[in-house]
């Protein structure tokens, strides 16, 4: 009797990259859409820091719609706009919008990633400053509840990526 061959998921495109330029990943599971909180402590079970999982935020500057920039920062900490728009020497930041996503970046609400958004629209990464402490983190693998985990200087390096102060006082 033969034997059936076990399932393989298949890669996605963000994974793709990453074996492209030869840097070494984990696939992860968080989703933090629909689990929330129990996402992150599912993630400190399996020995992984929860401020080591990174959000991919992108934001629109000056109003212009050919102006925009992502920021990666931990899933529980919040964005500063305003301390933002400082950081990166701009008048103003706006999220942007959740409908028009797909438009702006390649993913729907869920699915950003610093990877593919640098790689394929080349718009600027950014990093908060406190994840430096981390040497791996983990980001969307460009499909929802699906990540990578990463050394934290390849990625930043793979996407040209800048650190900032994201949040006041932290």
């Amino acid at each position: 009797m033969a034997k059936k061959k076990e399932k393989q998921i298949k890669k996605t495109n963000d994974e793709r990259i990453l074996d492209q330029h030869n840097i070494t990943y984990q696939e992860m599971s968080f989703n933090w859409l629909t689990q929330g909180k129990n996402a992150l402590a599912e993630a400190k079970s399996l020995g992984v820091e929860p401020k080591s999982i990174l959000k991919t935020i992108v934001l629109n500057a000056n109003n212009d719609p050919k102006d925009y920039v992502v920021v990666c920062l931990p899933l529980e900490y919040e964005i500063d706009l305003k301390l933002v728009a400082k950081e990166l020497n701009k008048k103003q930041v706006h999220l942007a919008d959740n409908k028009n996503l797909i438009n702006i970046t390649g993913y729907i609400h869920g699915e950003n990633t610093p990877i593919g958004i640098n790689i394929r629209k080349g718009f600027p990464i950014y990093f908060d400053e406190r994840i430096k402490e981390f040497e791996q983190i983990s980001v969307s693998a460009g499909k929802i509840g699906r990540s990578v985990r990463v050394k934290q200087s390849e990625l930043v390096n793979l996407v040209k990526g800048k650190y900032i102060k994201v949040q006041k006082n932290a």
